[in-house]
């Protein structure tokens, strides 16, 4: 695999695995609409599947991008009209960082609220549009659509109003309407971060509301079940079948689901140590446990860099090389508060001689997967998430160690083992058949569950009788050619 692939692998691979980015998501939902609008022509012909496709197009676009357009627009009035500066800082917060306590305390209420009340007027426009707006619009589309059709079987010029429909459904008693503790900071804080950081919530947080909308607006109980069964079914095939399959893949044929720039810097690192797979796996996941355990930690698992030091002189255990690898590994995140902390995975990694627990490789490596967010003071990312990738590079390092043996692993042995592009080959498949999983529970499973299971409740009915809705057919008895 020439440099420039690799590269461009690494890059796609880390936009697909990336929970903040939507791109994932976005090509999910181009096969959705594709799957269910197929699904639609199928049983109600082109006037189901253009209402389908208005409706996934255009719920699509708000669904995925209007949270963070409407949060954008809400930066601009908190800059401007609030003169609050210091909104792209990031509110979420653990053991480790907090990025928040930095900021002037003079401003920080006023900035943490803010970008709560900010949120979640975002979250309440995008799903008053998706779960209201578009319906109704949908929906008045295929009336008119349907009318027009049975005028020119009867030969009738009457015209229909769209605005008249609009109106008409302030009568409707279903319409959906809206209606300084340290502690309730907090809540808003970390609900903040969610909803504006993790793509998960964010969706969801419109997923809920635009449901209980597209129900609530229903033309008939058929199409109120469809709309219930498909939409929170879609919520684990779009959130976390993806992520579900890949784990399941990874547990099943034994292969650790590592990032694709983590992939890159292991073989970088190990390129140039020289040292056989046996010498490697004679220290992996190794440290000084009967030290680890007379470490003082706090309540949080945390200790501070210079009370770890006094520790380790107490101990009689310290050295220059020691104090300067824990210094070293107190610099994976900005510090807390002014001071340097670690947390106890760190420490583990202070008192072991693995290759691995070089604190300038965990470094960069962390660093670099975290497109600069685990060094940056004014963002987040919690330590879980980076013990989780700390963890993934010991597992990848045992995989090329264990297969190595004795041999010496340098950067003849990984060229010649392909070893970068086997493991990015194997990512790359992973990911294709976690998001394969999810293309094909949304655009095949679940539109043909929903309308069979729809025919079994309600009997089997033409999308123009559900279009009329429950009481025009019940009177009517027609359907419209």
């Amino acid at each position: 695999m020439s440099i420039n692939t690799a590269k461009t692998v690494i890059n796609t691979l880390s936009v697909l695995k990336d929970s903040s980015n939507t791109i994932p998501a976005a090509i999910i939902e181009g096969f959705c609409t594709s799957g269910r609008t197929y699904r639609s022509y199928k049983r109600g012909g082109e006037l189901e599947a253009k209402e389908r496709f208005r409706e996934e197009a255009t719920s699509g676009v708000f669904w995925l991008f209007g949270v963070n357009w409407f949060n954008k627009i809400g930066d601009v009035i908190g800059k401007k009209l609030f003169k609050l500066e210091k909104l792209g800082v990031d509110v979420g917060k653990d053991a480790l960082r907090d990025p928040f306590a930095n900021i002037d305390s003079s401003i920080k209420t006023k900035t943490a609220i803010f970008k709560f009340a900010k949120i979640l007027s975002s979250v309440a426009l995008a799903t008053g549009l998706l779960g209201i707006v578009v319906p109704k619009v949908n929906h008045a589309i295929t009336e008119r659509t349907m009318k027009k059709r049975k005028e020119q079987t009867q030969g009738s010029k009457q015209t229909y109003s769209l605005d008249k429909y609009i109106s008409s459904s302030k009568n409707n008693p279903q319409e959906l309407s809206f209606k300084g503790s340290e502690g309730l900071l907090n809540f808003v804080m970390t609900a903040s971060h969610n909803l504006e950081n993790n793509r998960t919530c964010r969706l969801i947080s419109t997923d809920s509301g635009m449901i209980l909308g597209r129900m609530v607006n229903s033309r008939h109980a058929a199409e109120r079940f469809e709309y219930g069964f498909r939409d929170l079914c879609s919520i684990f095939f779009y959130n976390f079948s993806t992520g579900l399959t890949i784990f399941a893949l990874s547990k099943l044929l034994r292969k650790t689901d590592i990032h694709p720039k983590a992939i890159e810097k292991v073989c970088e690192f190990l390129k140039d140590k020289n040292l056989s797979g046996d010498e490697i796996l004679s220290t992996l996941n190794k440290y000084d446990e009967d030290v680890f355990n007379k470490i003082k930690f706090q309540d949080n698992g945390t200790i501070k860099l210079k009370n770890l030091i006094d520790n380790l002189r107490e101990l009689g255990v310290s050295s220059q090389a020691l104090e300067q690898k824990a210094k070293e590994m107190s610099e994976l995140q900005p510090l807390l508060r002014g001071e340097s902390v670690l947390s106890s995975a760190q420490v583990k990694d202070v008192l072991s001689q693995s290759i691995s627990s070089d604190p300038k490789f965990l470094k960069d490596t962390i660093n670099s997967v975290t497109d600069g967010r685990a060094l940056n003071p004014e963002k987040f990312i919690s330590a879980k998430e980076c013990q989780k990738i700390r963890e993934s590079l010991d597992g990848f390092i045992k995989e090329i160690a264990t297969k190595a043996g004795s041999t010496k692993i340098d950067a003849e042995y990984l060229k010649n083992n392909k070893i970068m592009k086997k493991a990015l080959n194997a990512s790359a498949a992973f990911q294709i058949a976690g998001m394969g999983v999810s293309i094909f529970g949304l655009a095949i499973l679940i539109p043909k569950l929903q309308i069979y299971l729809s025919q079994k409740l309600y009997g089997k009915k033409s999308f123009e009788e559900i279009a009329q809705g429950d009481k025009k057919t019940k009177n009517d008895g027609k359907v419209p050619s």
